[in-house]
């Protein structure tokens, strides 16, 4: 009787310790698919527009392949990692109706190199060497931070334009960047794609008041 009750009792442990292990294991996962969908998600984010729309049915496709999952499990995450995966995926459904409501903008050719020349002192930004490619960010940047208050549409579809030259630039010589420079060229491709989505943020409030009048 008393070794029968054992065996039940370690029966009973065996199977609780093997449902927390399975458990953990889900909950692992689950935070190494979230890490995965916050990497690209800032990755996509400091892309200019104008380059992502030429990708957009690739993106669409990376972006359900990285949400199947955490979709499924949504209610095996912690409550932080939930309000976290909202707030991303609230982002991507801004971005993705303003990638595929709105018109690009036509480039003119003189006028573009006008833009690359005074955002990254060239106009050969696909030759720009390992070396000086954080310069010509951190001036892009500069100029930016400088002028954004004044851009109109048109002029934030060539500044977008600039920088996702700069960008594609990077990713051809990624390899060859010290660990410094692509710190710092990460946080000026942010805090591009902040100031952009700051100008589109005040340009649809005063739309809105605009429309109420």
């Amino acid at each position: 009787m008393i070794r029968s009750t054992v065996t039940k009792w370690v029966f009973a442990i065996m199977l609780f310790l093997l449902a927390f292990g399975a458990q953990a294991q889900t909950q692992s996962q689950l935070e190494k698919d979230l890490a995965a969908f916050r990497s690209w998600m800032q990755t996509k984010a400091s892309l200019a527009d104008s380059t992502i729309r030429k990708e957009w049915p690739t993106v669409k496709k990376e972006y359900r392949e990285l949400t199947c999952s955490l979709d499924q499990n949504t209610r095996k995450m912690s409550d932080k990692s939930r309000q976290e995966y909202g707030e991303m995926k609230a982002d991507y459904k801004e971005w993705e109706e303003r990638n595929e409501t709105r018109q690009p903008v036509s480039l003119d050719g003189k006028k573009l190199a006008h833009w690359e020349k005074i955002m990254t002192g060239t106009t050969r930004i696909a030759s720009i060497k390992p070396a000086n490619l954080r310069d010509a960010f951190v001036l892009a940047l500069d100029v930016t931070r400088e002028h954004r208050r004044t851009w109109n549409l048109s002029d934030w579809e060539y500044a977008e334009f600039v920088v996702g030259e700069l960008n594609t630039r990077k990713a051809e010589v990624l390899d060859k960047l010290n660990n410094s420079d692509k710190i710092k060229i990460a946080a000026l491709q942010v805090e591009f794609a902040t100031l952009k989505k700051s100008k589109e943020a005040k340009d649809k409030y005063q739309e809105m008041r605009e429309g109420k009048r």
